[in-house]
């Protein structure tokens, strides 16, 4: 398998960070705004004094104007906890590079700015379930070598079923944070999963990766095809028409997915395999405010 990341690689993605849309109780320093009001070099607003609270914070230039004893507040900045839900089932093993490769180096390029950003970062590989090669967020850049190894040897096997893997996930999971959710998104066992994300708090991103031939596919004539996931073949003519009615029912449910996802405010990324990785970050991810 190609090496998913080397030193050009991540040189292109050292300026950016993570942007969340909600404040977030973090558990170590970062760079994400949490309710909390704490010491920080981000200015929030006044709050009348009470006993007990440290002189250190009373603006006393307001008490001369306004002879009202007022505490600083500063916005508390928290680590944000990242996680990376990969589709590694047998779907993913189309295309030359294949979704797969694509998926994973995507992951481990996220996972390199989260950790950058003093964000936990945690990847979940699955099929039809969590793979056992998962890693819990932890923040250090020594968190890298394990998001490496868990895209090792990457062989896409299996079914996808998102809702199971996203039940399974919960209960791995102790806080929430943003997830983003990497798979092809072509078979329709996702929205479960993605609703129980989002009212369980998830700030929940998709990013919806496929081959350009299932966007727009070229072969005619007598073909075979194999459903990678349930491995039946069937011989078929393709055509003119054929092509067609394809892209036509593609388009469907593409409308039908991109719809879903808005209606429940979940940013959504089409990833074609030849659009290169870098850009991909660069120019869409941050052009959707997810990164910055």
């Amino acid at each position: 398998m190609p090496q998913l990341i080397d030193d050009a690689f991540l040189r292109q993605l050292f300026q950016l960070r993570f942007v969340t849309r909600e404040k977030r109780h973090g558990r170590l320093s970062g760079l994400h705004a949490s309710p909390r009001a704490g010491v920080s070099l981000e200015f929030s607003d006044y709050r009348p004094y009470v006993p007990g609270d440290d002189f250190r914070y009373i603006d006393w230039n307001v008490y001369g104007r306004l002879d009202r004893i007022v505490v600083r507040r500063y916005v508390h900045e928290s680590d944000l906890p990242i996680y990376l839900l990969v589709d590694l089932s047998a779907s993913m093993g189309v295309g030359k590079p294949s979704k797969a490769f694509y998926a994973s180096r995507l992951a481990v390029g996220l996972a390199y700015l989260g950790l950058r950003g003093f964000d936990r970062v945690g990847v979940f590989p699955f099929s039809e379930r969590v793979l056992p090669t998962s890693v819990q967020p932890r923040h250090g850049m020594r968190q890298m070598a394990h998001v490496l190894r868990a895209f090792e040897d990457v062989r896409p096997v299996g079914r996808t079923s998102l809702d199971q893997v996203v039940q399974q996930f919960l209960s791995m999971s102790r806080e929430n944070g943003m997830v983003l959710v990497i798979s092809d998104f072509l078979g329709d066992g996702f929205r479960d999963g993605v609703a129980r994300l989002r009212h369980r708090g998830y700030e929940t991103v998709v990013i919806q990766v496929l081959d350009p031939e299932e966007i727009r596919p070229t072969d005619t004539g007598s073909l075979q095809f194999i459903d990678v996931e349930s491995l039946r073949q069937e011989t078929m003519t393709v055509g003119h028409i054929t092509l067609t009615e394809y892209e036509e029912r593609f388009r469907e449910h593409q409308i039908a997915l991109a719809n879903f996802l808005r209606e429940r405010t979940v940013p959504y990324f089409v990833a074609p395999t030849d659009r290169p990785v870098e850009r991909l970050i660069h120019e869409d991810l941050r052009r959707g405010g997810i990164l910055k």
